[in-house]
């Protein structure tokens, strides 16, 4: 059952045995792994069905630090949350996002590396990513590249041990933009709150047990919710947010005794450099590291120094993506005419037209092949994937743009706080202090210089990046994933959560998504969100009377 909020009375008090606060994909997963149990769940979410700009300004807040995009748009205040982002390619007109999941070395404890280490392996998480898979609609749980090669889709081969290959999968979007709504809709045990923000949790005197939820609505409209299990799945900034902002037992705010409420905040940035090669023949040995779909499943193929390197090198994890560019001027004319055909569909012609249509004019060659082989491909023109199929598309390449993920160091510095402006309801801003310190930029310098080697003594080709001193080219200075600002750890002088997600000190609340991470690895990090969330089901499934 869904109820919109805002046609409940005033100051009613509604009950159930486990809340969720948040509707993303955690919250979701956490409500398809609860659907047709013998007991009472309410999933709470902040927007709507659809997405409504109102509800939207409140994520709004300011960074301190490094250059960091709008903090409003990369979180997504509707049922489905930051899924309704994902542009990953799955398919002909079809999104998706990347999956795949950490690494055994991103659960160790790592001397090189302050603040890691999580409170159990890999292996015990196997069988949750693995679940998740299901969860997710992805393809069987398996990223060894074995599993994938076919044909002439067959990894690099390289001349050392420092440098190898492993597998990403694509899956759909729309199992949490529209299928496990259903699911959660259809199951008697579950009521869905829609415009239903949760503005505070309210505790005993001892702050050692959640009480009730104070529920607020754009229409000035307030309720409340007593519930016996308490969930917070909110993501990385929200989930701090409203933990600092419920300090009237606690004035430093819920769980935050040890003032690790919002610290630790990671995120992904994006960089970017060239492959140049020596023989064109390396658009022909590069197929697996297309995006192609292999038995069913959109895969690709990701390069990253292997786990020996980073233990021998003390490094922090990476990984790459290869994607076949045009010439400087095509490119270029790509992104001018992209330009110009935005402007003319918002309706707003920009004062240098003319100039955008001058330099697409100069790589119209390149524009006419593109569009030729997209309506060939039966995909949107200027897609990232599917090029390695159809040997004579290859012929428009002349180099590789290798974009990389690099793992940031936790930082205690790096947090979430408390702004002194305040949003529509009344409730404090969030103000995000972040930046890249001397430890990632060295690391990804690092990175970088075994890659050039690597590339270089196969015989591929040239690796152009920035060295030491320059500044680093980013594709995207983040990547809105949010992490770690309620880290989990067995000591609470350490971390905010226990290894059963829950908050030390705190009987009945618990926190999931990517803000219980430790350290943030490579991988994306929703695949190993969804399966924290199933293990956290499974964990409160056993609390239930």
């Amino acid at each position: 059952m869904i109820i919109d909020a805002r046609s409940l009375t005033p100051d009613d008090v509604l009950e159930t045995q486990v809340c969720i606060i948040g509707a993303g994909p955690s919250g979701i997963t956490l409500a398809v792994e609860f659907a047709n149990q013998n007991f009472q769940v309410c999933l709470v979410e902040s927007g709507g069905i659809d997405c409504d700009p109102d509800t939207q300004s409140l994520s709004e807040g300011v960074v301190v630090g490094d250059p960091y995009p709008d903090l409003k748009a990369g979180r997504r205040r509707q049922f489905g949350g930051s899924s309704h982002w994902w542009e990953a390619q799955n398919g002909y007109k079809e999104y998706g996002w990347r999956c795949l999941p950490l690494d055994e070395i991103d659960f160790e404890q790592r001397d090189w590396l302050p603040y890691s280490g999580w409170p159990f392996t890999k292996a015990d998480l196997d069988p949750f990513y693995e679940r998740a898979h299901r969860v997710c609609k992805a393809g069987p749980y398996t990223y060894k590249v074995e599993d994938w090669e076919e044909g002439k889709a067959v990894r690099l081969p390289f001349k050392s041990d420092r440098i190898t290959s492993s597998m990403s999968q694509f899956a759909p979007r729309a199992p949490f933009t529209h299928e496990h709504r259903e699911t959660i809709n259809e199951s008697k045990n579950i009521t869905t709150l829609l415009y239903a923000n949760v503005v505070e949790i309210e505790t005993d005197e001892t702050a050692q047990t959640v009480t009730r939820l104070r529920i607020a609505c754009l229409s000035n409209k307030q309720i409340w919710l007593k519930a016996k299990i308490v969930i917070l799945a909110t993501g990385g900034i929200e989930n701090a947010r409203l933990l600092l902002a419920s300090n009237r037992q606690q004035p430093s705010g819920l769980g935050n005794q040890n003032d690790l409420v919002g610290r630790f905040f990671m995120e992904r940035p994006i960089l970017s450099c060239q492959l140049i090669p020596f023989d064109r023949k390396l658009f022909d040995l590069t197929d697996l590291y297309d995006i192609y779909n292999v038995k069913g499943t959109p895969v690709m193929a990701r390069i990253h120094l292997t786990e020996e390197v980073l233990r021998r090198e003390r490094l922090l994890n990476n990984g790459t993506q290869m994607f076949p560019r045009a010439k400087p001027r095509q490119r270029e004319a790509t992104l001018a005419l992209r330009s110009l055909l935005a402007a003319i569909r918002n309706g707003k012609p920009s004062q240098d037209w003319f100039e955008h249509l001058k330099v697409a004019l100069k790589g119209v060659d390149y524009i006419v092949a593109a569009g030729f082989w997209a309506a060939v491909r039966k995909l949107p023109s200027l897609r990232r994937g599917d090029w390695s199929y159809l040997p004579n598309e290859k012929q428009r390449f002349s180099e590789f743009e290798i974009f990389y993920q690099l793992e940031q160091a936790p930082d205690p510095n790096n947090r979430v706080l408390l702004s002194s402006q305040s949003d529509r309801l009344g409730q404090p801003k969030v103000e995000v202090h972040w930046r890249l310190n001397p430890i990632d930029i060295e690391n990804a310098l690092r990175v970088q210089e075994i890659w050039a080697e690597e590339f270089a003594k196969a015989g591929f080709g040239e690796l152009q990046f920035p060295r030491a001193g320059e500044p680093l080219k980013f594709e995207k200075e983040v990547m809105y994933h949010h992490m770690g600002t309620t880290r989990m750890h067995v000591d609470p002088k350490q971390g905010v959560v226990d290894a059963n997600c829950k908050v030390h000190g705190i009987s009945n609340l618990f926190i999931a998504g990517s803000s219980v991470f430790p350290t943030a690895g490579y991988a994306n990090p929703t695949l190993t969100i969804i399966a924290l969330s199933i293990k956290l089901a499974d964990h409160v499934k056993t609390l239930i009377d």
